[in-house]
């Protein structure tokens, strides 16, 4: 095509101007394709084509940036020393519109480099004898002639250059050649960030399905189980389905929660426990197995905290024979062994992103892989997971998947601090020395009046787990009557918020007693018996703590 922007010595103006006009109509053109272009894999061959035939080059070479190319490389990157480091040749054409092979030997660094640099066009008309590039060794080595260079900008950012030569031709690329190529190059970096964005915007727009997808999901699961709730709800005051004798205390706050869970326990959805630490979160996941439809299935937990994370992959998914040193034989994972029953998650907010995104994927695939193998494993099993975090703010902060947050989190049930359920406090006494006396093959002994107030009036801000240590140490240390001394070093000033406690202490063991067996009769439907057994006491005792407190 250049060869029509010669000069032409019988009528040098009318066959210049002629053959000008003739490149620019052909780079509207060329506009135009560009425009209609969307596909970023043939798009730099187009160009290069283009720019060949527009300028008269034998080949032609387009260089853009690793982390901003529209395509991945059509060309082998034995080495480096065409480009500088970070940029690459994304496409390399000759006059036959054929792949130039091993492209980056057959370009200059040097003249690239100075592009790139300084977003200023380059051309030579005998690169191999011009001064300005005597030091280049590579130019000398390929034996170039004609070379023209010129950047692609996007706005003021250099995001590469068009390189072409001839390397038989002197003079090949004159001035007007220059303006014209520039001119193509800047209309068709344009093309390249257009593709590049659509591909993009394409990405993004698989990934929102994708993510949309997910949600529908697990809004799905939240209705199923909002249907769940709202035909097994249980009005307040009225029996629960469940006994649940392992949870201890039936309190407000223990009724509330036991209603919720009431109404989960049979469902086969997830479920997320939050909880201060010792709150019980592990006995609420086993009365949820124990009372569901997986009741005759595992129960497989796991702390995710507790596992150092290149262990816990493994731990949860399994490993193959081979799969790292040690790795002497196949194990089944954690998730397996739970096939069909239930999956308890423990300190799921621990877990690290890698793995989180593992673990979404075997939920929402029900399908597993074992560490270093291939097969693909079915997995059937209802996920109860547990954390003393704040997922939401997790979330927020990146350090959480929202789409794993939201397939967790179909229901979720808040086991409440001791502090908030101070009433509870002497059933759970009376149950820890009943347990305790009866293991240590002794008579029970009673906690004065002093000592009680005490450990209702302390904080408890290890919850349950930190009063039954504290009873244990109190009955190691204690007698038939365990009194105010051994409680000592407790602090006696609840924090602030906390609620009903003045109250509490001031008023009369019996009338705290006389509350507690009113409450746990109610949850029970009036039957003595199923509420002698939920509150661990013995039938008789029981019986005769009714007629005592005059409780009919």
């Amino acid at each position: 095509m250049f060869r029509f922007l010669k000069r032409n010595p019988q009528a040098p103006g009318v066959a210049a101007e002629d053959a000008t006009r003739h490149a620019l109509l052909r780079i509207l053109e060329l506009n135009k394709e560009m425009a209609r272009a969307t596909r970023p894999e043939t798009l730099p061959d187009r160009i290069l084509d283009a720019a060949i035939e527009l300028v008269g080059a034998e080949r032609g070479f387009l260089i853009q940036r690793v982390a901003t190319q529209a395509a991945a490389p059509v060309v082998d990157a034995d080495s480096n020393d065409g480009v500088p480091p970070g940029w690459e040749v994304i496409a390399a054409r000759n006059i036959d519109k054929e792949n130039v092979k091993k492209a980056l030997r057959k370009v200059s660094r040097s003249i690239t480099k100075t592009v790139l640099e300084s977003g200023q066009a380059f051309r030579s008309d005998d690169a191999v004898n011009d001064d300005a590039l005597a030091p280049a060794a590579s130019v000398a080595e390929m034996k170039l002639r004609s070379v023209l260079c010129v950047p692609m900008r996007v706005g003021d950012e250099v995001r590469g250059c068009l390189y072409v030569d001839n390397r038989f031709a002197q003079g090949q690329f004159d001035a007007t050649a220059q303006d014209l190529l520039e001119a193509f190059a800047d209309q068709a970096s344009l093309a390249l960030e257009r593709v590049r964005l659509l591909e993009e915007n394409e990405r993004a727009r698989k990934r929102l399905e994708v993510v949309n997808e997910e949600l529908k999901s697990a809004l799905h699961d939240q209705a199923q189980a909002l249907d769940s709730l709202s035909e097994g709800f249980v009005p307040s005051g009225l029996e629960l389905r469940h006994s649940y004798a392992a949870i201890i205390g039936r309190g407000r706050a223990m009724m509330a929660m036991l209603s919720v869970l009431d109404r989960v326990t049979e469902g086969d959805f997830p479920v997320l426990l939050l909880g201060e630490s010792g709150t019980g979160k592990e006995l609420v996941a086993q009365s949820l197995h124990q009372n569901g439809p997986r009741r005759h299935k595992p129960f497989v937990g796991v702390n995710c905290g507790a596992i150092a994370e290149g262990l816990l992959e493994s731990e949860l998914f399994g490993v193959v024979k081979g799969a790292y040193t040690g790795a002497i034989r196949d194990r089944v994972g954690l998730v397996e062994a739970a096939n069909g029953g239930v999956l308890f998650l423990d300190e799921i907010g621990e877990m690290s992103l890698a793995l989180q995104s593992k673990l979404l994927r075997v939920l929402q695939e029900r399908r597993l892989r074992r560490v270093g193998g291939n097969e693909e494993l079915p997995v059937d099993v209802r996920v109860i997971s547990a954390t003393n975090r704040d997922l939401a703010r997790e979330v927020q902060a990146g350090r959480f998947r929202e789409d794993l947050y939201y397939r967790l989190k179909v229901v979720q049930i808040e086991i409440p601090p001791l502090r908030e359920r101070r009433e509870d406090i002497p059933v759970l006494i009376e149950c820890f020395l009943t347990r305790l006396a009866t293991e240590g093959n002794r008579p029970k002994p009673t906690v004065t009046r002093e000592a009680l107030e005490r450990l209702m009036a302390h904080d408890w801000p290890g919850n349950v787990r930190e009063l039954q240590n504290e009873i244990t140490r109190m009955f190691a240390l204690g007698g038939d009557a365990l009194g105010a001394d051994l409680t000592s070093h407790l602090s006696s000033a609840p924090r602030t918020g906390a609620t009903g406690i003045k109250a509490m202490v001031g008023r009369r063991m019996e009338e705290v007693e006389s509350e507690l067996i009113r409450a746990t009769l109610e949850a029970t439907g009036g039957r003595r018996g199923e509420a002698a057994r939920v509150l661990g006491i013995p039938r008789r005792t029981f019986y005769n703590r009714l007629k005592a407190l005059g409780i009919q």
